[in-house]
């Protein structure tokens, strides 16, 4: 009898113990790495940050791309882009330009 109590005086307290401490080791490790954890927090911020540079990198390409189209129009008319961009697409060059082929 005396085997017993001291049997269960020493093992239910280690076993709700132990029982314990795996629940809590079980919601710490979730909440650290689980779908809505911290390190699922840290590469959606990562990538929310490469995203909005993207972003901005492509809203300033916009502008440029708007500021050129409209450089085309005919109330502007640039002459020097005008050329540019016919010689560009006609694959021509004048006789004064410089050309230097870079081998890959």
């Amino acid at each position: 009898m005396v085997v017993k109590r001291r049997f269960r005086g020493i093992l239910l307290p280690l076993a709700l113990y132990l029982a314990s401490g795996a629940a809590a080791y079980f919601f710490i490790n979730e909440a650290r790495t689980g779908s809505r954890g911290i390190d699922t927090r840290n590469a959606l911020l990562a990538e929310i940050s490469r995203l909005t540079r993207d972003r901005d990198h492509l809203q300033a390409e916009r502008i440029s791309l708007e500021h050129r189209n409209a450089m085309l129009s005919s109330n502007s008319l640039d002459p020097d882009l005008l050329e540019e961009r016919a010689r560009l697409i006609l694959n021509r060059g004048r006789s004064t330009d410089v050309v230097i082929a870079l081998t890959p």
